[in-house]
């Protein structure tokens, strides 16, 4: 697990964890921290005076809020940052990243716990990073798009299943990885796994360009989740908030 991720992954569990703690967890690793700084500051993010300290920041956006920046900012570091693939682990990280933020949206709505929503969407597709930057380290010879979506789709789900295993990721994490794709499989994990399904609809719609109605009528995960026309017509109102906040955690 890159840098505290994994503790302040812990933290996002844990219903004793405080504001202090966190600040401290996140100083630990000082690039994370200057990381998370230039996210709240960053222009869609930043408040009237300059934001110069992690308890500052905590006080003025909250500690959850702060928490996702932190663990999405490890993540995007120490993972999707594929030199030979770059395109590809930008695409893969966007999508990670809108999936996070649609799934705090559409848990809120189902009334399901947003925080653990969060961490599910953000992780549901690490295991492709790991496939990307195994194929450039094999390979010298940049592969074609045709043949690097072919490898994506045979290992990126066993990868990320080894990984949560590796970093003894929560179950539901775990269940998210092996079944966004059959969330009916994910057993008690069911509704959080449907959430994020949903999210990764919603994000790649939102990233082609094409988040309208008629593109997420119909969805299995959306009737699962007995999603009304109406809920679906107000989370696609929440599309300008999540690319503003897609923007700032990109910074």
């Amino acid at each position: 697990m890159p840098g505290v991720a994994a503790e302040v992954i812990a933290s996002s569990i844990d219903d004793q964890a405080d504001a202090i703690r966190l600040a401290q967890l996140i100083q630990t690793d000082q690039g994370l921290a200057s990381h998370v700084l230039r996210i709240v500051n960053s222009p869609a993010l930043r408040a009237a005076m300059e934001i110069v300290a992690l308890r500052q920041a905590i006080a003025r956006l909250g500690m959850n809020r702060i928490r996702e920046i932190a663990i999405a900012a490890s993540l995007s570091n120490a993972l999707f940052a594929s030199a030979t693939y770059a395109d590809e682990a930008n695409r893969a990280w966007q999508l990670a990243l809108g999936a996070s933020l649609w799934s705090k949206e559409i848990a809120r709505v189902c009334r399901k716990n947003t925080e653990i929503a969060y961490l599910c969407g953000l992780l549901h597709n690490v295991g492709a990073p790991v496939v990307l930057n195994a194929i450039g380290a094999a390979s010298p010879v940049r592969l074609s798009p045709r043949d690097v979506a072919g490898l994506l789709a045979e290992f990126e789900v066993r990868a990320g299943a080894l990984l949560a295993e590796e970093w003894r990721l929560p179950s539901a994490v775990a269940a998210t990885i092996r079944y966004v794709d059959d969330f009916r499989g994910a057993s008690e994990h069911v509704d959080v796994v449907a959430v994020v399904r949903c999210a990764v609809r919603f994000a790649r719609s939102m990233l082609d360009g094409e988040l309208n109605a008629n593109a997420l009528s119909g969805f299995d995960a959306i009737d699962h989740l007995n999603l009304y026309p109406e809920d679906v017509a107000a989370l696609i109102g929440a599309g300008e908030s999540i690319r503003t906040a897609m923007q700032a955690m990109s910074a």
